[in-house]
């Protein structure tokens, strides 16, 4: 009984304070001064803010502490880059067809891009500026994806054989010159140029690669018609004087169609690469302008089942041939019995990036979506039999126009 009556005496206790509690909140509503309103709510507080003066949105959008990682199709911002026409292109005032006719830059003019409008890029050359459509330009692999390791052997000394011999007048020279001083990378570079479309595939590859702790290692890209006919020539010729060279490249059920391409080529057309596969040791951030971007400052290439541009059946992908232009057969054929798995591995990594295996060249990737933009219905087919829009290679290339890519200048020159 005593129990009970102390459990009571609680009970009332607790209910007398909370009693109380309610009386004196109730008069503190009834003695609020006139015209004191409620708190505001953080939620309202925070549309005022965002609403800006009178109500009206603050599209301004706050710079970021930089530098800054790009982290968009490419590692760096198109804006500041160098790109290449590789046909006759008209130059105008402004981003549409009717505006006034500037110049016709000529196959081969260097520019940097300054500005981006859905098909429409603003440029400047050496000596004016004006808007291009950006369907049928170059632009500089480096300068977009720098983590790529970039080896332009023709440009250093070119690895050209056939069967292991080598070609006269070609194997060992440098019969490029593609290098020039990068302002943007503010270091001696490379130059690798290649179809816009192209580039952005290749950059896709590079991120899949990367993801598997490899990097691409691209030895070619856009290739000259001038330099195409040196190879050419200089194989033609060996084939005839060297029986050993010739039964490399005609064993069946190859050709020689297959080493010697008769007319203009998708390393001509910017739309084609050359490359193999490594093994990444270390990285380190780099900043370029206002942009950090990866570099791979170690790896290990890895090895094929032959040498880069060893021009016989030995260094097929497949074990037959199928048409270079047959954008899905290829995924039926029979992978080369002697080809490593990092041939494989390279093959998988550029076709789900969207290119197409070349089947007598472990390194050869075509880019067919873009020749097919193009109107390169057959690239086997010499360019005068058919209509495109596409370049032929007839210039060198030498020179970068280039800059950092300034964050402002990204975010004014990308609509």
């Amino acid at each position: 009984m005593k129990n009970n009556e102390t459990f009571l005496k609680g009970l009332i206790g607790i209910l007398s304070v909370l009693i109380l509690a309610g009386i004196l909140f109730l008069l503190s509503l009834s003695f609020r001064r006139p015209g004191e309103s409620e708190q505001t709510e953080p939620e309202d507080m925070a549309e005022t803010v965002e609403t800006g003066h009178e109500g009206t949105a603050d599209e301004t959008k706050p710079t970021p502490s930089l530098p800054v990682f790009y982290n968009e199709v490419f590692e760096l911002p198109i804006i500041g880059a160098a790109g290449y026409t590789s046909i006759a292109q008209s130059l105008y005032a402004e981003g549409h067809e009717e505006a006034r006719l500037i110049d016709v830059l000529e196959p081969g003019t260097p520019f940097e891009v300054r500005e981006e409008n859905g098909r429409w890029w603003r440029i400047r050359t050496a000596d004016q500026e004006g808007w291009m459509t950006h369907r049928q330009a170059f632009v500089n692999l480096p300068d977009v994806v720098p983590s790529i390791i970039y080896k332009h052997a023709n440009s250093q000394g070119s690895l050209f054989q056939s069967s292991f011999v080598d070609l006269p007048n070609v194997t060992g020279q440098a019969i490029s010159n593609m290098i020039d001083h990068n302002d943007r990378l503010g270091e001696s570079e490379y130059i690798f140029p290649v179809l816009y479309s192209t580039a952005q595939k290749i950059a896709a590859a590079q991120q899949l690669a990367l993801k598997n702790g490899d990097t691409l290692i691209v030895y070619e890209t856009y290739r000259s018609q001038a330099n195409s006919e040196r190879v050419r020539e200089s194989l033609a010729k060996l084939v005839e004087e060297d029986e050993a060279v010739k039964a490399g490249v005609t064993k069946a059920p190859w050709s020689i169609g297959w080493f010697i391409h008769s007319s203009i080529s998708n390393h001509n057309r910017g739309a084609a690469v050359d490359l193999s596969l490594g093994q990444v040791n270390a990285v380190e951030e780099i900043r370029v302008g206002d942009f950090l971007a990866v570099e791979v400052t170690d790896y290990t290439e890895y090895a094929m089942h032959t040498p880069m541009h060893e021009l016989s059946y030995r260094s097929a992908i497949f074990t037959e041939p199928i048409s270079s232009r047959d954008a899905e057969g290829w995924r039926e054929m029979e992978i080369n019995p002697e080809a490593t798995q990092a041939s494989v591995d390279l093959k998988e990594y550029m076709v789900s990036a969207g290119f197409t295996p070349l089947a007598s060249e472990w390194w050869h990737f075509n880019d067919l979506a873009a020749l097919q933009d193009l109107g390169v219905v057959d690239p086997k087919q010499p360019a005068d039999s058919q209509e495109n829009e596409a370049g032929i290679g007839d210039f060198d290339i030498t020179e970068t126009l280039n800059s950092p890519p300034v964050w402002q200048e990204v975010e004014d020159g990308l609509n």
